[in-house]
């Protein structure tokens, strides 16, 4: 081997690594995000929980803006290097690489959840076309949360909202190739939610109530946007602060690992306490729950980037992120199958201290169950459908070369 081939080589192991261990704390992140997701929504199976502890614990809930901003993070590092190793990002390979990594495990969720909790009031063939479109987030009468419609997949909504993200996204990516234009994003799109917001907001109380209408508003796109937004530019301020030019300043943040995660963690926390309005409108002067939480998640992302901790990033949790989708969309009836007979024996009626451990009994157990059957659903749905979205865009990308060549 030629001293430029060593070269080279070597140059192709260490970019390896470093994607082996940005895709190790990406893993991490939704590996926190599911499980507090899963801490969310069994909380409501221990009503009797003392209320600072169920304030935290239903914190969880915005586990799924942590999905987001991971979200935005990856799509922004596949596209990136993909144009660096082409020129271009294939917008085709992309939108069937995101249909064929959710869409069939998410539609034998739908088969699985109508099976086992069909509609009372029969099939609604417009809910069931809305949701297996991912439209289902885009008007109230189709968003289950606002009006008590039928449920196709519990936590459909965010997936909803996720392909709303895909459908921009290449367009977005072909624009904001900087952090000064990530920024400039981020403020058009919080500019543009807050619009959208109150206009729309206006226009649909005068035909649906206002309670609806306030869950409705929470859930749909536009008011997730800057989550996404955020995600974008918080790529670019990774990308600056892994730049050599800046050593000084990433290893800081290498050294104060702890400290960033502990300052996230407070501002995430302080969500529970202040009373934040659900949406950003002009009408109310504050930024959203939503953000609230963002903004500290941030934080926590840029700790991870930099991590030395392995209590932190480690291969378990990033175990546990590899099969988050699987372990989203099954942890609902985990719940119901798991922790509802475990509350009935063990917690429903106990109070204060005996209460949170009863909690942290069923939250053990409810993790457990899920990651086993997660794991499954994962290797038997999950996994074969990526490889199939694999094999149509090589099929797909064949075609395109053939095409070219008959032409030249």
């Amino acid at each position: 081997m030629t001293p430029d081939h060593g070269s080279r080589a070597e140059t192709r192991s260490s970019a390896i690594r470093d994607d082996v261990k940005r895709l190790a704390y990406i893993d991490c992140l939704r590996g926190y995000a599911v499980l507090l997701v899963i801490t969310a929504h069994l909380t409501y199976t221990y009503p009797t929980l003392p209320y600072p502890v169920h304030r935290l614990a239903t914190l969880g809930w915005y586990g799924v803006q942590l999905f987001f901003l991971a979200s935005a993070i990856t799509l922004m590092m596949s596209w990136s290097t993909e144009v660096i190793r082409h020129g271009r990002a294939d917008a085709l390979a992309f939108f069937l690489r995101r249909f064929f990594r959710i869409a069939p495990a998410y539609y034998a969720a739908a088969l699985f959840y109508y099976v086992i909790t069909p509609p009372a009031a029969g099939v609604d063939l417009r809910q069931l076309a809305a949701w297996l479109g991912f439209l289902n987030d885009w008007h109230p009468a189709l968003t289950v949360e606002a009006l008590g419609a039928w449920l196709v997949v519990p936590g459909g909504w965010s997936i909803s909202a996720e392909f709303s993200f895909y459908l921009v996204f290449p367009f977005v990516a072909t624009l904001v190739t900087s952090q000064r234009r990530a920024f400039l994003l981020f403020a058009a799109v919080c500019l543009g939610t807050a619009v959208v917001n109150t206009v729309g907001q206006d226009i649909m109380l005068k035909r649906y109530e206002p309670e609806a209408i306030s869950n409705f508003m929470f859930f749909w796109p536009p008011n997730q946007a800057p989550v996404f937004a955020l995600g974008i530019l918080l790529f670019f301020v990774l990308k600056t602060l892994e730049s050599q030019r800046i050593g000084s300043t990433r290893q800081y943040l290498t050294a104060g690992t702890l400290v960033l995660v502990v300052v996230g963690l407070m501002i995430f926390a302080s969500t529970a306490f202040l009373g934040l309005p659900k949406t950003l409108t002009f009408n109310i002067f504050r930024p959203p729950a939503l953000m609230q939480a963002s903004f500290g998640f941030a934080l926590i992302i840029i700790a991870f980037a930099f991590a030395r901790l392995e209590l932190l990033v480690n291969r378990w949790i990033a175990f546990v992120g590899k099969i988050s989708f699987s372990a989203y969309l099954t942890h609902f009836s985990v719940i119901e199958l798991v922790a509802e007979p475990l509350a009935r024996f063990a917690g429903r009626d106990a109070r204060d201290y005996a209460a949170i451990g009863a909690f942290a009994l069923g939250w053990l157990a409810v993790v457990a169950a899920t990651i086993i059957f997660s794991t499954l659903t994962y290797h038997l749905i999950e996994a074969p459908g990526i490889s199939l979205g694999r094999r149509v865009i090589a099929v797909c990308q064949g075609m395109r070369r053939a095409q070219r060549s008959t032409s030249d």
